[in-house]
């Protein structure tokens, strides 16, 4: 174990939080985000400290801003669940990384190490935007990563996962999209990359590129054609 982290346990284990948090903000940024990590699979191991060592984050990240290299690692639900409270902190939800990426963009995409590809949480997106007025995320919906994709453009170029979304998370996505449009015009450049990438996901998995696809549909319903087309272009 290195021995910034040997410190954190020791620290948590005499119940030392403010020699903790000293800690903390005196460690690099390197061994911050190594510190964070070790924080969040301890709320992991147990639901009923998963608040404490949540808080214990929050408190780290408010006192010190987002390091901005952990923005890549949000590729879970269980990482943007326990990161919740601090990405509501000032404007941390559209904090972006070298590749002017946010953490939406990278948990759209989807976790690609992953053999089973689990879908983002859109109804939980959803909820914060609607029912919290969360404007952060709002805006973090509709920034651009250094390829010009949006969050939503990144989960339809990228995301691995072609099988049916519950009607829940679908409804959700829509919704994403409906606020995405609200604010800002679709940029019809991306269309052509967005099929000709999806093209290559369904001959990889070898899934028959017809109207019944799902993804076609949220691509049509997305740049507003009609799906005979999308499905015209891909081939």
């Amino acid at each position: 174990m290195k021995q910034h982290i040997q410190i954190m346990v020791d620290l948590l284990t005499n119940n030392d939080f403010n020699a903790l948090l000293e800690h903390y903000l005196t460690s690099s940024e390197a061994e911050n985000i190594s510190q964070l990590a070790f924080i969040y699979l301890q709320g992991q191991k147990s639901l009923i400290k998963f608040g404490f060592y949540q808080q214990i984050a929050t408190d780290f990240i408010k006192k010190k801003s987002l390091p901005l290299p952990l923005i890549r690692e949000f590729k879970t639900n269980e990482m943007l669940s326990f990161f919740t409270p601090v990405l509501k902190l000032k404007d941390n939800f559209n904090a972006k990384d070298n590749h002017q990426r946010n953490v939406l963009h990278y948990l759209l995409a989807g976790d690609q190490s992953r053999v089973t590809h689990v879908e983002p949480s859109f109804n939980y997106l959803r909820s914060m935007m609607l029912f919290e007025s969360n404007e952060t995320l709002c805006i973090a919906l509709c920034q651009r990563d250094s390829k010009n994709f949006t969050p939503v453009e990144v989960y339809l170029y990228s995301n691995q996962n072609l099988s049916l979304l519950p009607t829940h998370e679908l409804s959700a996505l829509f919704a994403l999209i409906e606020i995405e449009k609200k604010q800002q015009v679709v940029d019809e450049i991306n269309y052509k990359l967005i099929i000709q990438a999806v093209a290559k996901i369904c001959h990889s998995q070898v899934q028959p590129v017809n109207i019944e696809l799902e993804r076609l549909l949220l691509i049509a319903t997305y740049y507003n054609k009609p799906i005979q087309k999308i499905v015209n272009d891909m081939s």
